[in-house]
């Protein structure tokens, strides 16, 4: 009578050694896709914007008729003075001051009582050149300044915000309303993405 015996299959060390082999060059590969991501990720951090002035702001806005709860619009005059500037991006250290005459539309909303103004405003920089901006928003205490933008001249294409502190006047306020305010804090120039202008 004839037995057979069938051998066992045997896992030899060198196929052991393989597999895990393997598997440690699987896991470095991952590690090696996972670590360019986490490199990056300073990288993608984006400096904080650096404005290219920071000015002190003076201003001083007439409504033309008085606004009230019967006149709710009227005609915008008066200056915007950006004084005392300084230019943290070094991209306009010549620029210092310009005042502009500004000329534009004021209104009044009753529900909550709120001054607004629109227009436009044309001055003349320390160096001769002359600029020219776009101006919209509200005045209201401690709020950001109206909606800025440089149409022309020099730095033409810079946003500026900042902040305002508008006090009626009060040789302006007649019986029919109220005619004027005076303005002051400050505003920054930004070339680009605008960042916080209480920061400079």
């Amino acid at each position: 009578m004839t037995f057979s015996v069938k051998a066992k299959s045997k896992v030899s060390p060198l196929s052991r050694l393989g597999r895990r082999s393997a598997l440690a060059a699987a896991l470095l590969a991952g590690t090696a896709l996972a670590a360019p991501v986490a490199q990056a990720a300073p990288a993608a951090e984006r400096a904080a914007p650096v404005p290219d002035l920071v000015c002190r702001l003076d201003a001083e806005v007439n409504f033309s008729p008085p606004l009230s709860v019967r006149v709710k619009e009227a005609k915008v005059t008066g200056h915007i003075g950006y004084l005392d500037c300084r230019s943290p991006s070094g991209a306009a250290p010549e620029l210092t001051d310009i005042v502009f005459g500004v000329d534009g539309t004021g209104r009044f909303g009753v529900f909550p009582p709120t001054f607004s103004v629109e227009g436009n405003g044309v001055g003349t920089w320390n160096t001769g050149e002359v600029g020219s901006l776009y101006f919209k928003g509200d005045l209201k205490q401690g709020s950001p300044v109206p909606e800025r933008t440089v149409t022309s001249g020099p730095l033409a294409g810079d946003g500026i915000n900042g902040l305002q502190i508008p006090t009626p006047r009060f040789d302006k306020i007649t019986p029919d309303g109220v005619a004027g305010f005076d303005v002051i804090g400050q505003v920054c120039f930004w070339p680009g993405e605008k960042g916080r202008c209480t920061a400079f």
